[in-house]
């Protein structure tokens, strides 16, 4: 007797997809202080592709063709779709969609961790991965809600491990407004955080109020202005971004002209 193996297709469209992966996610999260290192790379990647999933979905909406980088290539299975970075751009110019610094602060801190997962060595501490999943799914529910219509919001209700969700965005949002006040109310001094965007890096700790990220705090040669070291290109010259470009070093990438 033959057995014979019946073919199954399987077939996601974007919004079909971005849940997916978003339920991947959620699969490998545990409790806010119980994730391994590997659970934060899946999750950390994961999440990135969900936003880069919606970004398309509501570009499709405007128009198919602006789903691919060039929109002359539309519907062609060999074009390369937009990347989350293009995807904002398109939906700001052509959508006319606004977002808020917080929402540009959560994609960017997505995009680059996804990015050093994917492409470089990773690393990140418990608190400072934590920040970075609330940030995101904070966005992800509102964006699906307000600009999607997707009631992704109630999944945080549901009996099954969907309602983590809702305690990652909250454990974010309450402790960012609480960072926000003890800046707001004393007198620490801060610059942006490489990690997570949010000015809540304590100069004189040297380390992030919000996600926890530490690194070394330096103070230009030429301005004194200070300045954290992993902003800087060109690590031994001792100079700010603001004056590594006045003194010439931009005219390598020719970001001069």
């Amino acid at each position: 007797m033959v057995d014979i193996q019946v073919s199954r297709m399987h077939n996601f469209n974007l919004v079909e997809n971005a849940k997916d992966s978003l339920h991947h996610a959620i699969e490998h999260m545990g409790p806010v202080n119980s994730n391994s290192s590997g659970d934060w790379k899946r999750i950390i990647v994961d999440l990135a592709h969900v936003l880069e999933l919606l970004f398309k979905e509501k570009l499709r909406q405007i128009h198919p063709a602006f789903v691919f980088k060039d929109v002359d290539k539309y519907n062609s299975s060999k074009a390369f779709t937009v990347s989350a970075d293009l995807a904002v751009q398109r939906l700001e110019k052509i959508g006319k969609i606004v977002f808020s610094e917080g929402d540009k602060k959560a994609i960017r801190s997505a995009r680059e961790k996804r990015n050093e997962i994917e492409h470089f060595e990773f690393t990140i501490e418990n608190q400072e991965a934590k920040v970075l999943v609330g940030q995101t799914l904070a966005f992800i529910l509102k964006f699906s809600e307000t600009e999607l219509n997707l009631e992704w919001n109630a999944l945080c209700f549901e009996k099954n491990k969907w309602y983590v969700m809702n305690e990652y965005k909250e454990f974010y949002e309450s402790l960012l407004n609480s960072v926000n006040e003890r800046i707001h109310a004393g007198t620490i001094s801060v610059l942006a955080c490489p990690s997570c965007h949010n000015e809540a890096f304590d100069i004189e700790k040297e380390c992030c109020l919000l996600c926890g990220h530490q690194e070394e705090v330096l103070d230009c040669i030429i301005c004194k202005a200070t300045y954290l070291y992993s902003v800087a290109e060109y690590d031994e010259a001792g100079l700010c971004p603001k004056c590594e470009y006045d003194d010439g070093y931009a005219s390598a990438n020719c970001e001069k002209y």
